[in-house]
């Protein structure tokens, strides 16, 4: 057997996955205790029978479970089973209708030493139509794997760490699952996000994912929506320490098709510069040192940048701000020379753009960098830098001779 099990073997299964009416296991409901990885073999002979099971994730992992069954018995399937999942809770968390073909689940990630309940019965009501005596074949498969994420992890407090230059591999059992992680930087610099989806079908994606990336504080630093292929997100400065939170949820709305149980791999990269921006520098206190040029980014509506550099002599001083090319969207700057309260500068601009400025030496200079309200240039890369503008040397010209 394959180590990734996603989607359907040997032919193509019927699914109404009514995840948005979850139910709950019965308390009279008699269970059975099975063993991961071990076949049980057991058949339906009544319409309301329910064959309930009971099993513990034996490792780390990650886990799918196969119903198969005797293809010559194909016939006698009629409108075939329903599986549904249960957690420790005995809360329905996952449930596919009318199999009637070799099957298996998508990949569940329960934590080692989990309890895990699992229902087979008719899909049907009617008796006529019921798979009555055709015995099936059901597994509760469980890999050893320590890069996936591990339920439940749907709280910034039960967020799985991605590791330094690391990833880690999850997937959206149900319309309202989601996934957080946690990525700790141990260096100055930037970060890299990258979420790639795994094992690509653009039927099962539907309106895709929604990421959201928060800041220690809870504060949104970025979010993208609708995402239905492989993404990379802008560099995230942050200082050395910091830790950010990031948010993998399916389209929020009943209205949309959601990613159920679709692969995916989240990837964080940390790149050591002292060439960028780090934040938080979203006031004059938090200012970054501009040592001649830093790369930023806005990464919403409400990040700001302030930077700052000193006077080393008493002149003009030329500082430039490059954009890039075809920026979606407005900077906002301002420059304040020694007083805070008073800009000596302020304008908007879509392009490249070179601002002069007097200062007295020692005096200090600050450049506040934000986007326009509703058109802000979110995740475009900026350079900023400053140099000393020299004096024009003019010429003594002796004209009496």
């Amino acid at each position: 057997m394959k180590k990734k099990l996603m989607g359907f073997i040997f032919g193509t299964v019927f699914l109404t996955a009514s995840f948005g009416n979850f139910g709950k296991l019965k308390a009279d409901t008699t269970i059975e205790d099975i063993v991961p990885n071990l076949n049980v073999i057991r058949s339906l002979e009544d319409k309301e029978q329910v064959n309930m099971y009971k099993t513990v994730v034996n490792e780390k992992g990650y886990q799918n479970i196969t119903l198969n069954f005797d293809e010559t018995k194909k016939d006698q399937v009629k409108n075939g089973w329903t599986i549904k999942v249960y957690d420790e809770n005995k809360k329905e968390i996952y449930k596919v209708d009318g199999i009637k073909a070799q099957f298996s689940t998508g990949n569940f990630s329960f934590a080692k030493d989990k309890i895990v309940y699992i229902s087979v019965e008719s899909a049907t009501s009617g008796f006529l139509f019921m798979p009555k005596g055709v015995e099936y074949n059901l597994n509760f498969h469980t890999y050893s794997a320590e890069d996936y994420e591990s339920e439940p992890n749907n709280k910034y407090m039960n967020a799985n760490e991605i590791g330094t230059r690391s990833y880690i591999k999850g997937n959206l059992i149900n319309s309202s699952d989601e996934d957080y992680y946690v990525f700790k930087t141990d260096d100055k610099g930037y970060t890299e996000l990258l979420f790639e989806i795994l094992d690509f079908e653009p039927d099962r994606i539907g309106n895709g994912w929604d990421i959201e990336i928060y800041d220690k504080n809870k504060s949104l630093l970025y979010k993208e929506e609708n995402i239905k292929k492989d993404t990379k997100f802008p560099k995230l400065p942050l200082v050395k320490g910091q830790e950010i939170y990031i948010r993998i949820k399916a389209k929020g709305s009943l209205l949309y098709v959601v990613p159920e149980a679709v692969e995916y791999r989240l990837q964080a990269s940390l790149i050591k510069t002292d060439k960028w921006e780090l934040e938080d520098n979203g006031s004059f206190s938090k200012a970054n040192k501009l040592k001649t040029t830093l790369s930023g980014n806005i990464l919403n509506e409400s990040d700001v940048d302030y930077f700052e550099f000193s006077a080393g002599k008493s002149g003009k001083y030329k500082i430039s701000l490059n954009t890039g090319d075809n920026v979606d969207g407005e900077y906002r700057v301002e420059i304040f020379v020694k007083n805070k309260g008073k800009s000596v500068f302020q304008e908007q601009t879509k392009g490249d753009k070179n601002f002069i400025v007097k200062a007295k030496k020692g005096q200090k200079v600050w450049v506040k960098l934000s986007g326009v309200h509703g058109k802000s240039p979110i995740g475009n890369e900026y350079t900023l830098r400053y140099k000393a503008v020299k004096k024009k040397r003019v010429k003594n010209v002796n004209k009496g001779k």
